[in-house]
């Protein structure tokens, strides 16, 4: 690994499939002057397979001695490259630290003020595992480099306009970028998805839009949820007639609209297509929402059958046993009958063998006495 200021990392002498690694928080974040401990716990299969990522020092974005959910841990094994190595992911931990948590596995999301107050608090982290403060592992900052790097990153971040770290390197930035979008896309998404299951379905729409929408419009919208919510066998049908529906009254009501106000104001045409737009976008995210749900219906309806198929299974595999051990009682009463029969028999030879012996011994008596 190539030497760095920002980050350090070697396994442990009794384990070499866990590493204890140490990062700094970057310049111009909450994390800044922060410097941080964790553990790679390196698989068995690895490069192959992703590594677990555990942190140790508070930081207030990961939870401590918590396996963290991050697109280039072990959660999504879907995403991960053999080609990325130890370095990248030190790089991506120091640019993943401003970045939301998003509600994913082992994130924090603290406020500003405590997460300054954990980063100073951490400088004095111990590892015992390590042996001592974590500050003497890293080498000491180089100010000249970290002043250019600092001045670069801070340009490119007012250029790209987002929150990234500054400590990532030039050889990891398609990367790193790439690891933070598949991180919001998967973790904001869930997010997104929670919100929806909760019933804050309306956080998406504009607040113009809301304030805009009359008493018609949101009894319409009402009626239309309340429809989808009791029809559950034809949802998306039910749904994309109710987005028509929405859009041809809507057509109607402008036309009927510009026919009696001709010589209406500009600013009251405005209004009125502004609220033909948001039922439109209210039908359609409800329909939307229906197609989703018919989409997630068939994985549950395979749920519910496999338990028939298993019990199924399970009651034909219990009738083929009782039906062999009937076999085998059966042919064990058969060879036992066959037994006694073979034992009558022979006790029977054994008897007549004896007795025509004793006649013969007692016809050969009567002769020696002649």
């Amino acid at each position: 690994m190539d030497p760095s200021d920002q980050y350090c990392a070697a396994p442990l002498e009794n384990d070499m499939f866990e590493w204890h690694f140490t990062i700094r928080g970057a310049e111009g974040t909450d994390f800044e002057g922060g410097i941080y401990h964790g553990r790679i716990l390196l698989p068995a299969e690895y490069p192959y397979k992703p590594p677990h990522i555990v942190f140790l020092t508070p930081s207030g974005r990961f939870e401590t001695n918590t396996k963290v959910c991050l697109s280039f841990s072990a959660f999504h094994p879907e995403l991960w490259q053999p080609a990325w190595g130890i370095r990248l992911i030190l790089e991506a931990l120091i640019s993943f630290l401003p970045t939301p948590g998003d509600g994913a596995i082992g994130a924090l999301d603290y406020k500003p003020e405590e997460r300054k107050t954990l980063a100073k608090k951490s400088q004095s982290f111990c590892c015992s595992s390590c042996g001592g403060s974590i500050a003497k592992l890293l080498p000491k900052l180089d100010q000249t480099k970290n002043k250019s790097s600092s001045s670069a990153a801070n340009n490119n971040n007012n250029k790209s306009g987002n929150g990234s770290s500054s400590s990532s390197s030039s050889v990891f930035s398609k990367e790193i970028a790439e690891l933070q979008r598949l991180q919001q896309e998967r973790e904001g998404g869930k997010m997104q998805q929670k919100v929806k299951v909760g019933g804050d379905t309306d956080t998406d729409t504009d607040t113009d839009t809301d304030t805009t929408t009359t008493k018609e419009e949101k009894e319409d919208t009402t009626t239309s949820t309340t429809i989808v919510d009791d029809d559950d066998d034809n949802k998306a049908d039910v749904a994309i007639a109710i987005a028509i529906a929405a859009t041809t009254e809507n057509s109607n009501s402008d036309d009927t609209t510009d026919n009696a106000n001709a010589n209406a104001n500009v600013d009251d045409d405005a209004a009125t297509a502004e609220d033909s737009n948001t039922t439109t976008t209210i039908a359609a995210t409800a329909a939307v929402v229906v197609v989703e749900e018919e989409e997630e219906e068939p994985a549950a309806a395979v749920a519910i059958q496999f338990p028939k198929l298993y019990n199924l299974l399970l009651n034909m595999a219990i009738f083929l046993m009782v039906c062999i051990c009937v076999l085998l009682w059966n042919k064990y009463m058969d060879l036992s009958r066959e037994l006694k029969e073979l034992r009558a028999t022979l006790f029977l030879e054994n008897k007549l063998m004896n007795t025509a012996a004793s006649v013969a011994a007692a016809s050969a008596t009567a002769s020696e006495e002649l």
